[in-house]
């Protein structure tokens, strides 16, 4: 029965290469005093960030909305209630952050990892986040594209 052993190995070689976890990256967060105050488990294919506290406890999650040439990563509680959502411009790595009533709350700079250094309003530095934004590639257009006669 070697095709047996053919149709396994494919079957294995498909499933872990499919796999959600080469999908995903944990990125240790730190608050303003450079504390570490959790980290985010980031699946960047799906477009979700969870947010995990220090004793491994769900806090937050986000997902991804592309803009055109934006992204726009809704965040939750961990109960699901929306939060804020943030905004990122990918040409100049510049994140703007949100309330769930639309009011500015502050801004961050993106790296390459996805990983945000956070600002307050007043310039004050606020506790790390990461953003799933997918291959820091320019966002899709939702919209259709020409038709071609």
């Amino acid at each position: 029965m070697p095709w047996l052993r053919s149709v396994a190995l494919a079957a294995v070689l498909i499933i872990g290469t499919s796999s959600s976890a080469l999908a995903e990256k944990r990125i240790e967060l730190y608050d303003a005093q450079g504390q570490h105050s959790g980290y985010a488990i980031m699946e960047r294919r799906a477009g979700r960030v969870d947010y995990y506290d220090l004793r491994d406890r769900r806090i937050g999650w986000g997902r991804v909305n592309p803009l055109g040439e934006r992204y726009r990563v809704d965040l939750f509680a961990s109960d699901g209630m929306a939060v804020g959502y943030a905004l990122v411009d990918l040409e100049t790595r510049r994140a703007e952050f949100f309330n769930a009533t639309s009011h500015p709350i502050g801004t961050g700079t993106l790296d390459e990892t996805g990983l945000v250094a956070a600002f307050d309003v007043s310039g004050r530095r606020r506790t790390d986040l990461a953003l799933p934004i997918p291959s820091m590639r320019p966002a899709r257009a939702s919209a259709p594209g020409p038709l071609k006669d």
